[in-house]
């Protein structure tokens, strides 16, 4: 009995939302607010940098949430709500992304820099520089396929784990490392095509 108890307090601890998922779950709006305002911004990072627009971005958010409130019911506490909602977002903007691909709309305006970090700098020369970089950067980033870009993104600007990262696209961590070498390598690829351009 004590076993279980510890057991289901050491679960709680690792979940930091267990309290606000059981009251969503229950129907409680304003405890799923909570969850909406805890998320919403990296979320809205995420749509923001698969898609490449504050508007989409916003779409892509919004039906995120909307979708999760809509099955809080079957969710399963167990589980973090980081992960699920992450997966529902980047679902819904790998299908925004397959569908703008088609249409060869694909703009993917914030800059990452090598590292995938925006760049900031203080010289202007080297802003300039990196401001180059990072557009390159950028453009190989778009030209990623939506399943490589995804893991690219929650990786090098969301900075999730690979477990969570895993748990987020239902997908396994050798996958996931898979397609984040892979991701890496058409980066630079396309970066020494530009750089070649650039001479």
């Amino acid at each position: 009995m004590l076993l279980s108890v510890l057991l289901m307090m050491a679960g709680e601890e690792e979940n930091p939302d267990i309290e606000l998922l059981r009251k969503a779950k229950n129907g409680d709006r304003d405890a799923f607010g909570e969850l909406f305002r805890k998320y919403e911004k990296r979320v809205f990072r995420v749509a923001r940098r698969m898609c490449g627009s504050d508007d989409e971005a916003w779409d892509i958010t919004q039906d995120a949430f909307i979708r999760a409130m809509q099955a809080m019911d079957r969710f399963d506490t167990k589980y973090r709500f980081f992960t699920w909602i992450y997966r529902i977002t980047t679902n819904l903007a790998i299908n925004y992304s397959k569908k703008k691909m088609r249409r060869r709309e694909v703009h993917f305006e914030e800059a990452y820099s090598a590292e995938g970090q925006q760049v900031i700098e203080d010289n202007l020369a080297d802003r300039a520089a990196g401001e180059q970089l990072a557009r390159s950067v950028t453009k190989a980033v778009e030209k990623l396929t939506p399943a490589l870009k995804v893991v690219f993104v929650l990786r090098v600007d969301q900075q999730l784990s690979y477990q969570e990262i895993a748990e987020s696209l239902d997908i396994a961590i050798g996958t996931v490392m898979s397609r984040l070498n892979r991701a890496r390598d058409k980066i630079r690829e396309e970066l020494g095509l530009m750089l070649g351009e650039w001479e």
